[in-house]
């Protein structure tokens, strides 16, 4: 029997600007391009394992903008990271930014997360279905990052919800998830965008999207949290950078999102989602149609080769 030629979906992380991401899948879904792997770290996780559930564009769409509507959004604390970074004119806001981050930092050194496991719980009970990863329609696995081990998990197997939290589990701002003696935190320190977790669920083409954008523009750091975020930041865009090498078409929508915890525009990131694709339909149906023809050319051994050691 042939087996069948699998096209998975990788998504990335990227809160707020991981919403170009629906608009990806509302593209390709259009355009007929199946969708038979999905994979995600971080926001990722989560809208690949919605989608994973229920595949079907609108649908996804209409909860998420339920959720943006929702109590459990607004509890969620977004628009204090946001204000954290902003920059304005005045008295007033400079003392009110010091008062803000000053609650920060004290917060940062006496505890191990800012947002409460009961919050970000209810949002992901508001976003996700209540069943287990093998029940998905699509085949899906989250990516996180443990602590214990220092290697990437690959979830597709358990409470889907769970395995999403783990995925989400930003470091100091969420508590990491226990599972089987391992404590996972945010995949995107290990995998920031899941190609080689398609490819170990059977993915034969890889679409990648890069949904988080390059480090903002360098400004003077303010204090020792804005010179170690800048670090992060790098160094993770330098792994998003290698990482991506191993997809077969990458897809990195100008999403129109300044800062990663503003919602407001995430309308306006789902549209530039579409957009992406539509611009490079005509070479994603070019790179599969190839990709699938070499898919089926019998591989011959050639005993006079062997690898080198």
């Amino acid at each position: 029997m042939t087996k069948k030629f699998k096209v998975g979906l990788a998504l990335g992380g990227g809160a707020a600007r991981a919403f170009s991401h629906i608009g990806v899948i509302a593209g390709l879904v259009r355009h007929g391009i199946a969708i038979d792997i999905i994979t995600g770290t971080s926001m990722g996780a989560i809208i690949g394992g919605m989608y994973a559930s229920n595949p079907d564009a609108k649908a996804l769409k209409e909860r998420f903008a339920s959720y943006l509507e929702s109590e459990e959004f607004s509890k969620a604390g977004f628009d204090f990271f946001r204000e954290l970074d902003s920059h304005g004119e005045g008295i007033l806001f400079e003392v009110a930014k010091l008062a803000r981050r000053g609650v920060f930092n004290a917060l940062m050194v006496t505890q191990t997360a800012l947002v409460k496991t009961e919050t970000a719980e209810s949002s992901y009970a508001f976003l996700l279905d209540d069943i287990r990863i093998e029940q998905t329609r699509v085949p899906f696995a989250a990516v996180a990052l443990d602590l214990v081990s220092g290697r990437p998990e690959v979830l597709d197997q358990g409470p889907l919800r769970q395995a999403v939290a783990a995925s989400c589990a930003m470091p100091g701002v969420l508590e990491p998830v226990a599972l089987d003696g391992r404590q996972l935190v945010d995949g995107g320190w290990a995998e920031t965008i899941p190609i080689k977790a398609a490819r170990q669920l059977g993915a034969d083409f890889v679409i990648a999207i890069d949904a988080g954008g390059a480090p903002r523009p360098f400004s003077t750091p303010r204090n020792a949290i804005d010179v170690i975020s800048r670090a992060d930041a790098l160094v993770r865009n330098a792994l998003t950078r290698e990482q991506l090498r191993r997809a077969n078409i990458v897809l990195c929508p100008k999403n129109g999102v300044e800062h990663w915890a503003d919602f407001s525009q995430a309308g306006e990131a789902i549209v530039r989602g579409e957009q992406e694709v539509e611009r490079q339909i005509d070479f994603i149906r070019q790179e599969i149609q190839k990709a699938r023809g070499k898919s089926w050319i019998p591989r011959i051994a050639l005993p006079h080769l062997r690898k080198s050691s």
